[in-house]
Parts: C-alpha cells; sequence; structure tokens
C-alpha cells in the first residue's frame, strides 16, 4: 500500500490523480460532490483517471485509492475520527 503524507495544500491529492491514471486505480471517495471535484481536479491537472466510486455504490473485491481517509472514514461511520494506525513499509511512504 503506497502512503502519501503532507501538510494542506502540499499535493497530496495531486499525487493521488496521477497513481489513479498510472495505474488505472479508481479513487474511492464519501460523496457523489466529493467525486464531481475529484474529475474537476484531474481535468484541471490534465490528468485522466478512471471514474472515481462513492462508497456507497460498492467496491467489493476491487483495488481502490483513498484520497483522504479521514473525511471517508467519518462518512462512513457517522463519527468524529480522532486517530488512526496503518501498516505500511517505509518504501511506500511519501512525504510531501
Amino acid at each position: 500500500m503506497k502512503l502519501i503524507y503532507g501538510d494542506c495544500g502540499s499535493g497530496k491529492t495531486k499525487q493521488i490523480l496521477e497513481l489513479s491514471s498510472q495505474t488505472k486505480t479508481p479513487i474511492l471517495c464519501e460523496s457523489e460532490a466529493r467525486k464531481l471535484r475529484l474529475l474537476e481536479k484531474a481535468k484541471g491537472y490534465g490528468i485522466r483517471i478512471p471514474l472515481p466510486i462513492v462508497y456507497t455504490e460498492g467496491c467489493e473485491g476491487r483495488d481502490v485509492l483513498v484520497d483522504d481517509p479521514k473525511r471517508l472514514l467519518e462518512a462512513m461511520l457517522h463519527a468524529n475520527l480522532v486517530g488512526l494506525t496503518v501498516n505500511v513499509s517505509q518504501d511506500d511512504v511519501t512525504k510531501l
């Protein structure tokens, strides 16, 4: 699993859009509005991406990317996420 992290405005979304384009992997998001926003951002960057998937549409058995896991998990759980852990190899970490 690839982990991209950085401050707000550091280019994380652009990186995940590029990864989506390169790997032909859709981005899983929390709402139709976010789906449209990701498509707009990709178009603005000149990046062609697979159609993002809203989590309520289902994605069982598919590879997916997530742009903002906090936003997605909060929408799915209807809760305020105050922490999380993740297992990832240092080789798969990109800090922006």
